[in-house]
């Protein structure tokens, strides 16, 4: 079956090269991706099939190509006054990165991705793998986002947040627009709606989808056990194959979520105020009736590292790596 077409146009070759590869690295962009540097031979072009979307450099834009046979166009704004207010833009001079987030918002808005649920493409709903312990201080989120990155280099994997004050944006060297408390206010959308403006708030780290963690996670705890459930029932028909719960307390519902996880890795620690949380925490999940979240279970006594990563955004080449990926081929038979 043939792709959608996605053109970029710009008179500086180098710039158009360079966006090219940034959407041509993006795991299953769904564009055939062409480059023109002339307006000419984006006529000619198009002359032969049409556009889903188009890119332009303002310096190129002309009105007459709101009339040509293209479903959406992106303006990259390089100076001045829009010249033309009605149709989205964005600034040609901001990074790489936000170009493609941008690119992706139109994609979605021309209807060429189709976010369909996996009952209709015929895909597996994904797992879901959860990293609790009552212990605190343990390299927990390092641990989670780690695996998180490994598991991404074969398949599609989403990071979930549910701390309240996670800091992870400041580790990763990031700003964000939007986040997971953005996202709950619109837990009442159909699935389908929903998902879509989950795939428009991730980020990408190193492979995997982030969606980025609540600035305030009171907000988090606030949210009922119900509407965990309806988020994560909504997320096993998405396009994630994998999704990564790195939990905390306080998290209504908690044990519910366990429940749903594949697999529950637990950090515990040898000293005795950690021993004594752990058995407290696993006598709690037995008067719950939730033994089959000790079943899922795996305890993992982290070794002394040498060295840790400061710079989050590349997990996949440290000591913790080594550790994890032996960790996943074990417990989620993830060849890695």
């Amino acid at each position: 079956m043939k792709r959608n077409r996605l053109a970029i146009c710009d008179p500086e070759p180098e710039y158009a090269c360079r966006l090219m590869d940034a959407l041509s690295r993006k795991e299953d962009f769904p564009f055939e991706i062409l480059t023109f540097t002339s307006v000419e031979r984006l006529r000619e072009s198009l002359s032969l099939a049409p556009l889903q979307l188009l890119v332009i450099a303002q310096s190129a834009f002309c009105a007459e190509m709101k009339d040509w046979p293209v479903s959406g166009i992106l303006i990259l704004q390089e100076n001045g006054e829009p010249i033309c207010a009605e149709l989205p833009r964005i600034s040609k001079y901001t990074g790489v990165s936000r170009i493609t987030k941008r690119i992706m918002e139109e994609a979605a808005c021309t209807g060429s991705i189709p976010f369909l649920p996996a009952a209709v493409t015929g895909r597996q709903a994904c797992r879901f793998l959860g990293f609790y312990t009552p212990v605190r201080r343990c390299l927990q989120t390092t641990f989670a986002f780690t695996a998180g990155q490994l598991l991404a280099k074969k398949e599609r994997v989403l990071y979930l947040s549910f701390e309240c004050c996670s800091g992870l944006p400041a580790m990763l060297g990031r700003r964000f627009d939007a986040d997971f408390s953005d996202l709950l206010y619109h837990l009442e959308e159909p699935g389908e709606a929903l998902l879509d403006r989950l795939y428009r708030m991730t980020e990408t780290v190193n492979g995997m989808d982030l969606l980025p963690p609540a600035f305030s996670g009171f907000e988090l705890f606030g949210t009922k056990q119900e509407e965990w459930m309806r988020l994560l029932e909504t997320l096993q028909a998405s396009r994630y194959s994998c999704v990564i719960l790195d939990l905390s307390d306080g998290v209504q519902g908690l044990f519910e979520i366990l429940r749903l996880c594949r697999t529950v890795y637990t950090i515990v620690k040898e000293d005795r105020f950690a021993q004594e949380k752990l058995s407290q925490y696993q006598a709690l999940l037995e008067r719950a009736d939730c033994s089959e979240v000790l079943d899922k279970t795996r305890l993992l006594s982290l070794p002394v590292f040498q060295k840790l990563p400061v710079d989050l955004n590349h997990m996949t080449a440290c000591e913790l790596a080594d550790f994890t990926r032996r960790v996943l081929e074990e417990y989620d038979g993830s060849g890695i």
